[in-house]
């Protein structure tokens, strides 16, 4: 397991901020030869609506930096990052650039994970941030994991037999993304050729694959070192505009769920200004924060689309929007029942009044016997008027309004 030239771990957690850090704003600033990886760079990269989420402006600030390096027992912190979400209640994201010192990144993934049986993972992700945010209790980290090898190639992570034909990328994809290894899911002998649309070819040096809760990235052919003529910028893009990708995806899946913790309270409730509620950040959520496309460049949209994906977002999101549609379709056809029925008691109610009425004004009699027998007439004809089905659908649908 010695035969890895660069190891790059991002650890990326839930968080929430009591105030904005007293860090320095804008993304953590990378750099390899020409490319820096500064806010204004990122920006032009990205469409203004996901820089915008990703970086905020001078105004506004939504992203704040640590570059601080710290040595907590086998990792090293390279930086940390805080990404602080405009409209979610102070919620956002926290992210560790870590490298391990010894070893490879397999048992530090496992680690983050809580795999039964790996080893402590030796750092307290809390104490790296030194008060200015706060990382969810119980709080597992999605993890972006980059590892290159040595002119010997990358060692084989499964030796089975049955794995034979599995090659040494694609297992270290699997274990990065899955954050696994044998003792925790075998995986099946007969899937696992990776469909076109799970591998990420991001060119012919490196692979990716996104997965649930891990996004791993592995080099193809040897690391030269520093003076990689690729991997080195290579390093820099995972740790910038490739990670922002993940970012905005993990807010989405964020605000999606409470968006649908608000629906199951909304629907459940069945007010009126809950649902309008929803529908406010439902809005909100779909000019500030939702998009499929984020980038002319590609790959970014390639990643986010793959986090999507197994998050289901699209779908979800649809589902939301069904549900707010179906809740105001049954409000209106109930609004439509309650009109149509106070119409059809009025009328029933007014009809003979108003025949006893024109009866009475045609005979021109001032005989209180007659206004008696008629007043009489018109109560027994709207008696039974009211007794009619009709009438009691009516009724008792006005009835059932006036009583919720």
């Amino acid at each position: 397991m010695s035969r890895l030239e660069r190891q790059i771990l991002i650890a990326v957690y839930p968080a929430r901020f009591p105030a904005s850090p007293a860090w320095e704003s804008g993304p953590l600033i990378l750099q390899h030869g020409h490319v820096r990886s500064t806010a204004e760079a990122r920006g032009q990269y990205y469409s203004a609506k996901a820089a915008r989420v990703l970086y905020g402006d001078a105004e506004h600030p939504q992203r704040w930096h640590d570059a601080t390096h710290r040595t907590v027992g086998n990792v090293e912190v390279i930086g940390v990052e805080a990404l602080q979400a405009r409209f979610s209640d102070a919620g956002g994201l926290v992210a560790i650039h870590l490298r391990p010192r010894r070893g490879t990144l397999v048992p530090i993934v496992r680690g983050l994970a809580g795999r039964r049986g790996a080893p402590p993972i030796g750092f307290d992700p809390q104490a790296m941030l030194n008060g200015q945010a706060v990382i969810e209790p119980d709080a597992r980290p999605f993890t972006v994991s980059f590892v290159t090898a040595t002119r010997q190639g990358l060692p084989r992570l499964y030796l089975q037999p049955r794995y034979w034909r599995w090659s040494a990328a694609n297992q270290w994809l699997w274990a990065l993304g899955s954050r696994s290894t044998f003792a925790d899911y075998p995986p099946d002998p007969r899937n696992l050729e990776p469909r076109d649309d799970e591998v990420i070819r991001l060119s012919s040096d490196w692979h990716a694959v996104v997965l649930r809760d891990g996004m791993g990235a592995v080099g193809i052919r040897p690391d030269q070192g520093p003076e990689d003529p690729f991997f080195g910028y290579a390093e820099v893009y995972l740790r910038s505009i490739y990670l922002d990708a993940i970012l905005l995806g993990l807010l989405q899946q964020q605000e999606i769920t409470r968006l649908e913790e608000r629906a199951v309270a909304a629907l459940d409730s069945s007010l009126k200004t809950a649902m309008a509620e929803l529908e406010r950040r439902v809005s909100s959520f779909r000019r500030h924060l939702w998009a499929q496309h984020l980038t002319p460049h590609g790959v970014p949209n390639r990643l986010l689309s793959a986090y999507q994906r197994q998050h289901m977002l699209p779908g979800r999101y649809e589902q939301i929007l069904s549900d707010i549609s179906d809740f105001n379709r049954l409000t209106r056809d109930e609004e439509s029942r309650y009109v149509n029925s106070a119409i059809v008691v009025f009328t029933l109610v007014t009809v003979p009044a108003g025949i006893a009425l024109a009866l009475l004004q045609v005979m021109e009699t001032d005989n209180p016997w007659l206004y008696a027998a008629v007043a009489v007439v018109c109560v027994i004809l709207t008696g039974l008027l009211l007794l009619t089905r009709s009438a009691r659908t009516a009724l008792q649908a006005l009835r059932r309004r006036f009583t919720l």
